[in-house]
């Protein structure tokens, strides 16, 4: 894939030349002569520079990890990103099993079960199918395996009803290398809102090793990272601030 690429980048800056020479020769205006230099040069890398600018200017206001209100709780129902999916797999014992991410790390603190509104589910092929309407799963902690005693394993299954009184929705936008992701957690019996958090991130690209050229057609495939993976707040909380706000019962 390198090869490729490394063509690509030497053909570009020809080609860029032609073309900014046409430019220039069929007009004298300089509005459209110095539109086409910036059209060159930003056309490889448009998704880098202005993650860059976007990033560095909402950095020191985005981020926000409030506590309002703290809570003790045998379990906690999610809303929303990375937890709306269920996986089919096989257990250790061969068994067919449901997984919803992060569960098992839900029990491990401590948690007597963990539930989430479920709106995805990925088979053995890893196809991916709507759940409508949605459905809420519970995940509880699974049968040990005799050979790895010290792991944790939650199971899952389709429930008729909520039982957790605190709610967290979660969400993750993402824009050309910006993700910025979202946390509201929640008294469901009051509505009342009891924590908020927010971070905003700048990917890494792929694809050249020095310059992010053409990344954003995602034709690079999964090149070495240039360029080091950076967030507001610095140390990220979006999968474990909930933890601060819920605490499992003893």
């Amino acid at each position: 894939m390198f090869l490729p690429i490394l063509f690509v980048m030497v053909l570009y800056p020809v080609l860029a030349f032609f073309f900014v020479r046409f430019v220039w020769k069929r007009t004298s205006k300089k509005l459209f002569r110095w539109l086409a230099i910036a059209l060159a040069i930003l056309l490889p890398s448009w998704d880098a520079v202005l993650s860059t600018v976007l990033f560095y200017t909402a950095c020191p206001f985005f981020s926000k990890a409030e506590i309002y209100e703290t809570a003790e709780t045998d379990g906690i129902y999610y809303e929303g990103y990375h937890r709306d999916k269920v996986f089919i797999r096989r257990s250790w014992d061969g068994s067919e099993v449901n997984r919803v991410p992060l569960a098992s790390s839900d029990i491990q603190k401590g948690y007597q079960y963990m539930e989430s509104l479920v709106t995805l589910r990925k088979s053995y092929e890893d196809k991916e199918m709507s759940v409508s309407p949605p459905v809420v799963y519970r995940c509880i902690e699974g049968p040990k395996d005799e050979k790895r005693p010290w792991e944790v394993f939650a199971q899952c299954a389709p429930v008729a009803e909520i039982r957790s009184r605190y709610v967290v929705k979660s969400e993750s936008l993402k824009f050309a290398l910006i993700e910025m992701d979202f946390m509201k957690i929640s008294d469901r019996s009051t509505g009342r809102l009891m924590a908020e958090y927010r971070e905003i991130a700048k990917h890494p690209y792929a694809g050249a090793p020095i310059y992010p050229f053409f990344t954003w057609l995602n034709w690079h495939g999964d090149m070495v990272k240039a360029n080091q993976y950076v967030s507001c707040p610095e140390k990220s909380k979006f999968f474990s601030f909930q933890y601060e706000v819920l605490k499992a019962k003893r």
